[in-house]
């Protein structure tokens, strides 16, 4: 038994040595794949096969740091792909894709905050519609053009051709009229029928009964389902008829206050009150006021335009000083001449002292030096600012850049009530130091833009009296009108500054040549320019459409119909029909003057029955008056 021992051992290590040999051919296939991917730019398949070779092989540093690399390039490209699908507005889809950059980089704070600014998009977004509105939009402009209760008629009825009548009574016209529309007319008992002509062809339903109200001096109103009732157009019928609709409208743009005050001076309401919480009006009143505000509030609700304004500014100084000489000068702290004292020493002083004077006696002070100067110094400054300021019509834009510097403002108060001002009371108000800008756009019907620009461009020059700083200010106060798109340049406003002095010792220093070469010679030279240019852009421009700019009739006492329809006036009649040769025409019947009754229209029908086209006399008349012939009769 012992011999074999050595075969087990040599057995048992082939069979662990193939086993790695697998493990490692394995790996190293795994390895492969997820490099692969990684080069493909599939980062989530490498991170899959990365993690997957790590479960195999833990302590495989390659797969460690592989995966390290997969994830994150993994969840910058789910954050790239979130961020396209927000600016799309697909914000649910965003969500899953920066759920799963999370989950790839835990650690990183941009994809946090982007998913928790996404969620709270998604939480309070609004559902838009394929048009482009919003459904609270829509719901309101439906509810805007909604007919108020009594004004309702069937919209899509136009009357046919043959609705031209002559000298016809205002019964039969408007039987004529109710018998196309199926609806029912019913008379007020103060009616009076009278004759009228009217051409009534291709006229809507609604317009052919305001016609023929304002023609026969009546006006009609819906009082049940199909049912309209014609009254005598009186102020006393008006009131009795007249019903009172109340109506809210909530306004998304237009001021408050402003459109009450246009409701209140152009229709005349009064019963008006605002809601400033939702931005709403109530309005009690006629229909035909609110309807009229309603179309008010629908021109003048709109957005206003908007306009990006690219500012760049750009001021540039330089100064340049020049400083030379050789000065005989007394010394201080700016020698510019000899200021010195020369004194006898002595406490009391008589003139017999005078003749024993000695060296030690004399005592000069702040003797002259010699002084030589050489300087050149050459300094350069440059301010930009290159704001991008947007802004709606009317509203001012502001860019502040630089520092806010106290200055003291010292006023004078009684000490007691009624006394002299006295009191010394010393506050500050902060100034603006440095580049401010003040823009204020109006956008015109041609794409152009009137820009109010006013640009100062303030710094601290010095100091003043009692070491109070003074301020060196350059403004631009103008208004100019663009185009979309152009830039405007204004540049030159340059400001040159030269200062020369000469300090010496008289009569040296007014030596020709060499004087110059004995005294101080001091040359400063300071340049200033603004470059400022302007372009504007619109964004945004206001929101018209043909309905806001047509214009809608409405009586004067705000009860009457109110609409766009033109004034009732007769139309061409045709030619009166002549009776054929060799017969003569009868005497016309009582109370048809010349004409015959009014033939309602009835829808044809197939021939050979009665009222149908196989009929020869009834199509001849229908829907108009036909003339009087011998034997007619109502």
């Amino acid at each position: 038994m012992l011999p074999r021992r050595p075969s087990l051992r040599l057995a048992s290590v082939a069979l662990i040595a193939a086993l790695a040999l697998a493990g490692g051919c394995a790996s190293s296939r795994s390895l492969a794949g997820a490099r692969s991917a990684e080069a493909r730019q599939d980062y989530d398949a490498a991170v899959a096969e990365y993690t997957r070779l790590l479960k195999q092989s833990p302590g495989n540093t390659d797969a460690r740091l592989g995966l390290e690399r997969a994830r994150l390039r993994a969840s910058q490209d789910h954050l790239s792909r979130a961020r396209r699908l927000v600016a799309s507005g697909s914000l649910d889809e965003a969500l899953i894709e920066l759920q799963i950059a999370s989950e790839l980089s835990p650690a990183n704070g941009d994809i946090q905050n982007e998913l928790r600014l996404v969620r709270q998009q998604a939480r309070t977004q609004v559902a838009v519609r394929e048009d482009g509105k919003t459904r609270l939009e829509t719901l309101i402009d439906q509810s805007r053009i909604a007919p108020l209760p009594g004004s309702d008629l069937p919209a899509d009825i136009a009357l046919p051709d043959t609705m031209v009548f002559r000298d016809a009574s205002t019964r039969d016209i408007l039987a004529a009229i109710a018998q196309f529309a199926g609806v029912s007319i019913v008379f007020d008992p103060s009616f009076r029928d009278s004759a009228v002509s009217i051409d009534l062809r291709k006229v809507s339903l609604d317009r052919a009964l305001t016609s023929l109200g304002t023609a026969t001096r009546n006006f009609w109103r819906v009082t049940a389902p199909g049912t309209v009732t014609v009254i005598p157009d009186t102020q006393a019928k008006r009131r009795e008829y007249e019903d009172e609709v109340v109506r809210t409208f909530y306004l998304s743009n237009a001021d408050l206050k402003e459109t009450i005050d246009i409701l209140r001076i152009v229709v005349d309401a009064r019963r008006i009150a605002a809601l400033t919480a939702t931005n709403a009006i109530t309005i009690k009143d006629s229909p035909e006021r609110v309807t009229a505000a309603g179309r008010i509030i629908t021109a003048i609700d709109k957005a206003r335009p908007e306009v990006i304004i690219n500012v760049e500014l750009l001021e540039v100084d330089r100064s340049h000083l020049n400083a030379f000489g050789l000065q005989l000068a007394s010394p201080g702290a700016v020698p510019t001449g000899i200021a010195g004292q020369a004194e006898i020493n002595r406490p009391s002083l008589s003139l017999r002292d005078l003749s024993m004077l000695t060296s030690a006696d004399v005592l000069l002070t702040n003797l002259p030096a010699l002084y030589y100067r050489l300087l050149k110094t050459d300094s350069a400054t440059r301010v930009l600012a290159n704001p991008q300021l947007r802004t709606t019509e009317g509203v001012a834009a502001q860019a502040r850049f630089g520092e806010r510097v106290p200055v003291p403002v010292t006023t004078f108060a009684p000490i007691a009530s009624g006394g002299v001002q006295t009191q010394p009371i010393t506050s500050f108000n902060y100034e603006n130091i440095g580049v401010n800008i003040d823009i204020t756009p109006r956008t015109h019907h041609d794409d152009a833009v009137s820009l109010a620009v006013k640009i100062e461009l303030s710094s601290i020059s010095g100091t003043g009296f009692g070491g109070l700083p003074t301020f060196g200010n350059r403004s631009i106060n103008t208004v100019i009108r663009l185009q979309d798109g152009e830039t405007n340049m204004l540049a030159g406003l340059i400001r040159d500054e030269e200062r020369r002095s000469l300090a010496g010792i008289p009569g040296l220093s007014d030596l020709p040549v060499v004087g110059r070469l004995f005294a101080y010679n001091r040359k400063e030279v300071q340049e200033t320019d603004i470059i400022l240019t302007l372009t504007p852009r619109i964004v945004r421009v206001l929101d018209l459409t043909a309905a806001d700019l047509a214009p809608f009739r409405m009586s004067r006492d705000g009860i009457g119909g109110g609409s766009d329809l033109p004034p009732a006036i007769p139309s061409p009649m045709p030619p009166r029909a002549t009776p054929p040769p060799g017969t003569t025409p009868g005497p016309p019947q009582p109370g048809t003057p010349g004409l015959a009754p009014v033939v309602p229209l009835r829808p044809p029908g197939p021939p050979g029955v009665p009222g149908g086209s196989g009929e020869s006399a009834a199509p001849a008349t229908q829907g108009r008056v036909a003339p009087n012939r011998p034997g007619a009769s109502r």
